[in-house]
């Protein structure tokens, strides 16, 4: 492990390189500014944990996805208080924790004199341009990458143990990633199918007693709800009926239901993200042909193991019509140490012994990147002018209170997510109050109120007289 320490700061350096940008700036994508104020919300006692809150006319009580990740985040603002910040560090620290686990991964599967290269499919993990772009903007699936990966690493450990608290522990962590976002982080309920069509150790009797086992754990913590808690499955069933089956059936009352053109658009995606990853592959798999060097038959096994399983993480995707890349976020730790496992045995007989260069490389890199991330700070990036606006808007009016707005500012989520995280003040669209809030040029009636001077860029705030 310590010879291979440079190359561990390297990636580091490059993972908060490339996040740096976007994750230390102000403004965030609007999913991430909901959870972040949900999150907050329920660290300052407003909602629970079975019925979150957002505000008290934007989802009151929020079932649109499971509480765990909100839940769990929460904990960061009980501890660190209400900074911009402390999302963005949570995002961060799920990263991390996945990044270990990935190197957990790959130790399970990879002969001794290969465990130290865990750095590989670490690389090519933190230059999949999603992974960045969900660590920079608060994604539900960075806490379930976490549990998915866990569960995958439980589930291999048990392959060579035989040890039934291995796929306990297996189960529950897929439950976890349940309360995280939903279905889509139960796909490694199929890891034992897959070893048993690729590499044939275990009889066909032992694949589905283990599935059966997996699912069975799995499901035992939702049972015990329903026998002891029914108010947490009363949550559940609300979310179901939201999300799953309304991106199903097309359910027309989900205002931010987008759906894309193609159900192939989630496969368009993955091919997208995987090709930084295939092109650097691609480029030491050249030259590793040049040098004549090839797999052996077992690595091979194993990537095609990994494929299959992230696989069976994107295909189901295709049911639905709403579709977004970061819902395939879990499956790319699996793709990377399948990459990694491709080209490990020729990174490993070129390696130079001399690494105090590749030191010198990765304490830049690091350095670099710190810095970066220091001069973002204070920055707004997203949503510029809004977010400026905002935070003038928010010295005039109280927080925690309820302001109205246009009819035709309604739709706009990230104008009501920025209210809810920065000043817990809730927007109302149906009847004029104190304060209101309207576009720069809109000409709705405003005879009862009086502008207030601010040095604004797009909305107008207005008192009553």
């Amino acid at each position: 492990m310590k010879k291979s320490r440079p190359y561990y700061i390297i990636v580091f350096g490059l993972f908060l390189g490339i996040c740096a940008p976007t994750l230390w700036s102000d403004g965030m994508f609007m999913d991430g500014l909901y959870y972040a104020a949900i999150s907050k919300n329920l660290a300052n006692g407003l909602g629970d944990f079975w019925h979150l809150h957002h505000t008290d006319f934007s989802h009151p009580i929020f079932h649109e996805h499971p509480p765990l990740a909100m839940g769990l985040q929460s904990i960061f603002f009980y501890i660190f208080g209400d900074n911009i910040y402390v999302e963005r560090f949570y995002s961060f620290f799920t990263f991390i924790v996945t990044a270990y686990i990935i190197h957990l991964i790959w130790g399970e599967v990879n002969k001794k004199e290969l465990k130290y290269l865990s750095w590989i499919p670490l690389l090519f993990w933190v230059i999949i341009p999603l992974n960045s772009w969900a660590c920079s903007n608060n994604m539900l699936e960075n806490t379930m990458n976490i549990f998915v990966s866990f569960s995958v690493l439980f589930s291999l450990k048990s392959l060579k143990r035989s040890k039934l608290k291995n796929i306990f522990l297996a189960g529950i962590c897929l439950s976890l990633a349940f309360l995280s976002k939903g279905f889509v982080g139960l796909f490694p309920l199929s890891i034992f199918l897959w070893h048993f069509i690729v590499f044939k150790e275990i009889k066909i009797k032992e694949m589905f007693s283990r599935s059966a086992q997996l699912f069975l754990f799995t499901i035992t913590p939702f049972i015990l709800l329903y026998l002891f808690y029914p108010r947490a499955i009363d949550s559940i069933g609300n979310y179901m009926y939201k999300q799953v089956f309304g991106s199903i059936q097309n359910i027309p009352s989900l205002e931010k239901y987008t759906p894309v053109e193609s159900r192939f658009f989630i496969i368009e995606k993955l091919m997208l993200e995987l090709l930084p990853a295939l092109v650097l592959c691609l480029i030491i798999f050249y030259f590793s042909v040049k040098r004549k060097f090839k797999v052996e038959l077992p690595e091979k096994k194993w990537i095609l193991f990994f494929f299959l399983l992230g696989l069976s993480g994107v295909l189901p995707i295709m049911i639905s019509m709403k579709q977004s890349g970061f819902y395939i976020l879990t499956t790319f730790p699996l793709f990377s140490v399948a990459f990694g496992i491709l080209v490990a045995s020729f990174i490993a007989s070129t390696i130079p012994k001399k690494r105090f260069k590749i030191f010198l490389l990765g304490l830049f890199i690091l350095i670099g990147s710190v810095f970066l991330s220091v001069k973002q700070i204070g920055v707004i990036g997203k949503n510029h002018e809004l977010v400026e606006d905002i935070q003038l808007i928010l010295t005039v009016i109280p927080a925690n209170s309820v302001i109205s707005m246009d009819e035709n500012m309604r739709k706009n989520y990230s104008l009501i997510g920025y209210f809810a995280r920065y000043g817990n003040v809730s927007l109302n669209k149906k009847e004029k109050l104190n304060y209101h809030i309207s576009y720069k040029g809109n000409n709705e009636d405003k005879e009862k109120y009086k502008k207030i001077d601010l040095n604004t860029q797009m909305i107008v705030l207005y008192s009553k007289q």
